[in-house]
């Protein structure tokens, strides 16, 4: 969050150096055009970076520690980015409203203020339009009640409200502000964020991380999962961290959906996926997907990757959050390295439910990591106070969020490293 923290900083520094001296002796109406500007520099910049963030760029998702904290961003700045535009609307209509109240009182406005422009009317229409469509995208976003599919398709429609906010804001700044700091960063957020956004409209996102792919082999498992094998080019492979996952997209109308890789097979060329039936697309895939179907692969991407050995670590696993993990061990066992000061706790609703087993023990065999199976049908909910936690303890979990807030009311955030595979 500290790149939103400096960003509005930013902001809020520009607009300071653009005030004039004796600034504090104005009145409402002088202060009400600084809000507007204010609040419409922050609003733009927001879009900008929003749009920057859709088109996920691997420098930018690598510095900011995975797609998952990336999209975690992208979400706040949206929500960030609607308060801005409420107040921005509410600044611009204030005069009226307060004159009809009785609350304000308006002298007569200067001659010659603004030289008739028929465009300054439509980039003031166009700032309008972008408002109301703005906050109905806004609640779209939060409310989730749309399919994926369609959800996806409609938040493509932030790009083009991000090109009418643009023209919005570029034309109507202040002459005295066009090439002060203010304007340069108005200018400069608007450029960029207008490239993002034709970028997104051209159908590029992703582009330069997609490899096409082939399924080469399924197989479905208890606990209504769904194993993919995909063969694809080897340069997906030169990339691949273990405890990296991939967007899948089997069909380009639903769009592109998140998936930890279990492991890679060098030898065959694949990739191998684990994929567990918990919403209407993916319970559904294992009736579309037939051998031979083509597959996009985008990636890959997220930072929960092996990390350096510790002197106590545990990794913790809910249900199909044991992927990761898998991969972990698949890569330690790979590279020849033990990790006897590693401890997995796999947790599932029954002994039906553990993927892998054979390969998990053979696996904790080669690499010296020691597994336990937490049955809740014997052992009951994983209790923390299992676990030998100080100050030097290094936990990794993935697994459904209960689990997480459980864990985080009994370790300190920053001993927990985890994902949100929440792209909502």
């Amino acid at each position: 969050m500290r790149y939103l923290t400096l960003l509005l900083l930013l902001c809020l520094s520009v607009w300071g150096l653009a005030l004039p001296s004796g600034a504090l002796e104005q009145g409402f109406m002088f202060w009400r055009n600084q809000g507007i500007n204010l609040s419409g520099l922050i609003a733009v910049a927001l879009m900008g970076a929003l749009i920057l963030m859709a088109t996920r760029p691997h420098w930018l998702e690598q510095r900011l520690g995975g797609l998952d904290h990336l999209y975690q961003l992208h979400k706040w700045s949206g929500i960030t980015t609607g308060s801005m535009v409420i107040v921005h609307w509410l600044l611009t209509k204030s005069p009226r409203w307060l004159v009809d109240w009785g609350l304000l009182q308006l002298g007569p406005r200067p001659t010659g203020a603004h030289v008739p422009d028929a465009w300054r009317g439509i980039a003031k229409e166009a700032g309008e339009y972008c408002f109301y469509a703005m906050i109905l995208f806004i609640i779209i976003s939060l409310v989730k009640v749309l399919p994926y599919g369609r959800f996806r398709q409609i938040h493509k429609v932030g790009a083009v409200l991000f090109l009418l906010a643009a023209f919005h804001s570029v034309y109507l700044l202040p002459d005295q502000l066009r090439w002060a700091p203010f304007g340069l960063l108005t200018l400069t957020v608007s450029v960029l964020g207008s490239l993002a956004a034709l970028w997104s409209l051209s159908g590029q996102i992703g582009r330069l991380q997609c490899y096409p792919g082939q399924v080469y082999s399924i197989h479905r498992h208890e606990g209504n999962v769904l194993e993919l094998e995909i063969t694809l080019p080897t340069d997906f492979n030169d990339e691949y961290l273990p405890g990296q996952f991939a967007l899948l997209t089997f069909d380009q109308q639903e769009g592109a959906h998140p998936f930890t890789i279990v492991r890679e097979d060098v030898q065959n060329g694949s990739i191998i996926f684990a994929i567990k039936a918990l919403g209407d697309y993916t319970s559904q895939l294992a009736e579309r997907i037939e051998l031979g179907d083509p597959v996009t692969i985008e990636g890959p991407y997220g930072r929960f990757v092996l990390p350096e050995a510790k002197s106590q670590e545990y990794w913790i696993a809910g249900g199909i959050g044991i992927t990761p993990f898998i991969a972990w061990l698949e890569g330690l066992a790979a590279e020849g390295e033990r990790r006897p000061a590693a401890h997995l706790y796999y947790c599932v609703n029954s002994q039906q439910e553990v993927l892998f087993a054979e390969r998990l023990q053979q696996l904790a065999k080669l690499t010296g990591v020691k597994v336990t199976i937490v049955d809740r049908q014997i052992d009951g909910f994983l209790d923390a106070s299992r676990l030998n936690i100080d100050e030097d303890t290094q936990l990794w979990f993935c697994g459904p969020k209960g689990m997480r807030t459980m864990l985080l009311t009994h370790v300190p955030a920053a001993q927990l490293h985890y994902e949100q595979f929440d792209f909502r």
